[in-house]
């Protein structure tokens, strides 16, 4: 094995949502998860089309697809290139997602819904916008998530748990939807010294596992130490609010800056603080796979550490557990529902 085979074989463990540590301790419940695709309810929210301009937005209700097969079809079927095809976030193909596109349709009619929708897709609106979407651009996902054969030997845990979550928020863990299947997408990069020569598409899914990995693989040593909820002297922090694309969105999330981490790029400097030793020390660790990054071209980013989960409600509706909740771009429902319940994900199984 070489040296940059063993670092990846490493970051693979922090790909694996089961080996992160817990902020809570780990749940005395379990459930099955995904069992239907109506159990698992997204949608963007935050989003205002300006109502004129170069840009065709379309809102839609997706089931079984995913976000980047949708894209590809809305740009054959329009005769277009992908490219002129962008959207907020991916979202999850085992589930009911509502989501917006974009598409640059410059002096041309708005096409018709009925022929622009592929199978597995409800055209909910369509409208116009003076920009493209951009990733992240959007207040915050509103979840509606149903947990089913949920036992637990205390309730009283239980409503404790969702307590504690709703008022001090989770680890913001990369879930494992971000590594593909099996951490497939770190697998990639083992083959090759260098990115160049995947093809673009996959050289952007390695780009964003290598550095989500390395990004879990430092906040787990912060959640081990009990310090990824307050910032660390000289740290780096940032809000975790949304873009103010919708004002009347922005009451969730009250401004609060938050401590975060380094999404590894070029350009990085370390600071000569605790903080910045101690993001030094991690990725020190890591010199083959920060190469192999830097001559991507990787850009360097900050991402919060906490994950806010804004307006929790729970109940209990035929013999299930619902879970309403609202998250900020980028973050993700796994990274919460693993704090709560031990979960079996029922689509893989079944897939």
């Amino acid at each position: 094995m070489s040296a940059l085979e063993q670092e990846l074989a490493q970051l693979q463990d922090c790909a694996n949502d089961s080996l992160l540590p817990y902020a809570w301790g780990r749940p005395l419940a379990t459930a099955d998860f995904r069992c239907r695709p109506e159990d698992f309810c997204v949608r963007e929210r935050g989003f205002i089309p300006s109502g004129a301009g170069e840009h065709l937005v379309i809102r839609a209700r997706k089931l079984g697809q995913n976000t980047r097969w949708v894209a590809k079809q809305f740009a054959e079927r329009l005769g277009l290139p992908y490219r002129s095809v962008s959207y907020a976030g991916l979202k999850d193909r085992n589930a009911i997602t509502e989501q917006w596109f974009s598409i640059h349709l410059p002096g041309q009619s708005d096409p018709d819904p009925a022929q622009l929708a592929p199978d597995g897709v409800e055209i909910l609106e369509l409208n116009r916008h003076d920009r493209k979407l951009r990733p992240g651009q959007l207040s915050y996902n509103e979840f509606d998530i149903r947990l089913r054969n949920v036992c637990t030997l205390d309730n009283a845990w239980l409503d404790e748990r969702l307590a504690v979550i709703a008022a001090r928020g989770v680890p913001n863990f990369f879930g494992p939807q971000r590594f593909g299947r099996s951490g497939a997408n770190l697998d990639l990069s083992a083959h090759t010294d260098t990115l160049a020569v995947l093809p673009r598409e996959q050289r952007s899914f390695v780009i964003s596992a290598l550095r989500s990995a390395l990004f879990n693989g430092y906040l787990a040593g912060r959640v081990a130490t009990d310090s990824w909820s307050e910032p660390l002297e000289g740290e780096v922090t940032i809000s975790d609010r949304d873009r103010g694309l919708a004002e009347e969105d922005t009451s969730l999330f009250e401004a609060c800056r938050l401590p975060t981490g380094l999404l590894w790029g070029c350009g990085y400097v370390a600071g000569n603080n605790p903080a910045g030793e101690r993001e030094t020390e991690w990725y020190n660790r890591y010199p083959l796979t920060t190469g192999l990054l830097h001559g991507a071209g990787s850009k360097q980013a900050r991402r919060v550490l906490v994950c806010r989960v804004a307006a929790l409600q729970s109940s209990h509706e035929d013999g299930a557990l619902r879970l309403q909740f609202a998250l900020s771009s980028g973050a993700y429902a796994t990274t919460v529902l693993r704090e709560i319940v031990n979960l079996t994900n029922v689509s893989q199984i079944t897939e």
